[in-house]
């Protein structure tokens, strides 16, 4: 097989086996046994992009190549390696028994951007998005085909993640709860385009998407590229999946997430998280402003809106429009040009939400009006 030209496409291959060793063993939970059980809903494409991936690359393939439901086609975005990846990736191409089409980027464009250049290639009905360093149950798309197939209306689907050391190791934690979002997503079975707005809540490699919520997320807006207050590829997607459709979670963990220091988002464990919450909190009291974070969250809000209006979904346009006027209040508290009394009224109207991170914004907000009238 030729090499991949940077910029072009590596040939298609179709033959069978791989020749890399069994990754370490991992028990797998009972739920990744069950065969499928639902119609498929049409092609399935696995998206993958890289970067200097090589360490834990073959285990990753290896889990792709023992999918019950194998996927249609894998797309490769390589983001300018200059380790053994893309000999890899064409070497795992030569054996595989789907087609691997792998692009390498002629320089470096990141990960969200490299995302969305993968993801304009996928030619799936449904798109499902892989990192580089994870490892995937046999089960994974044939459970996340079932959902997709039970309701024409479900644009995405995602999962929670067993967690894994950087040898395979089970640190019997999981990847929602973890990230401190198992409260939101357990007890529901849906989540809106309303929850999606005020925070994060999904990690790209659990997700799968449809492709009409693909298509209206793509070309990835300007607004997702400030180098202070990013948007990442997966949370514009969950914005638009949502705003264009029904979103669904899957509890049972449909993969293992990898944690290690390289990771460019990983998570935040134990002593880590104490510390990212004291310095969030002496941020608060020392009066670092967020002005600037709270105007770019309503601009990039308001470009979700305006897919939503392309696609009709008015109702979504609505309510994404409401939280990104919800940040310019909040970008005025920051900066010292919005009175306490405005604070209550976003809290009376439930513009802050109403879980506890939403008591801890206001209750931020507060102090800043404080500080503002104390300065």
């Amino acid at each position: 097989m030729r090499p991949a030209r940077r910029g072009s496409y590596a040939t298609e291959a179709r033959a069978g086996g791989l020749i890399w060793p069994d990754p370490r063993p991992l028990t797998l939970p009972p739920s990744t046994t069950h065969p499928p059980r639902a119609p498929d809903p049409g092609p399935i494409s696995v998206v993958l992009c890289t970067w200097n991936g090589a360490r834990w690359l073959a285990e990753l393939l290896r889990s792709l190549s023992d999918q019950v439901r194998p996927p249609d086609e894998l797309i490769v975005q390589d983001d300018d390696s200059d380790d053994e990846t893309v000999g890899m990736i064409e070497q795992f191409a030569d054996g595989a028994a789907f087609p691997v089409r792998l692009e390498r980027n002629a320089s470096r464009l990141g990960s969200t951007r490299n995302f969305g250049v993968a993801l304009g290639r996928a030619r799936g009905e449904v798109v499902a998005l892989a990192d580089q360093d994870d490892l995937w149950y046999p089960t994974k798309l044939a459970r996340l085909s079932e959902e997709f197939a039970a309701d024409p209306t479900v644009t995405m689907v995602f999962s929670d993640a067993d967690l894994i050391d950087e040898d395979g190791h089970g640190l019997d934690r999981r990847l929602w709860s973890t990230r401190m979002v198992g409260r939101a997503l357990y007890a529901r079975s849906v989540v809106s385009v309303r929850d999606f707005a005020r925070r994060p809540l999904t990690t790209g490699c659990t997700m799968a998407v449809r492709r009409r919520a693909v298509e209206a997320a793509l070309p990835l807006p300007h607004q997702l590229d400030h180098p202070d207050v990013p948007l990442r590829h997966d949370r514009w997607l969950s914005l638009v999946a949502a705003a264009v459709g029904t979103v669904r979670t899957l509890p049972e963990p449909q993969l293992a997430f990898r944690v290690h220091p390289a990771q460019e988002t990983g998570v935040l464990i134990d002593g880590e998280r104490r510390r990212a919450f004291g310095r969030a909190a002496r941020g608060v009291l020392a009066g670092t402003s967020s002005v600037e974070e709270h105007e770019v969250r309503a601009e990039q809000l308001d470009a979700a809106a305006q897919r939503a209006d392309l696609l009709g979904d008015f109702e979504s346009a609505r309510v994404l429009r409401t939280i990104a006027g919800h940040h310019q209040h909040r970008a005025a508290v920051s900066g010292g040009r919005a009175p306490l009394r405005a604070v209550a009224a976003e809290v009376r109207h439930g513009r802050y939400g109403d879980d506890r991170f939403a008591a801890a914004a206001a209750a931020a907000d507060v102090v800043r009006v404080a500080r503002s009238r104390w300065t």
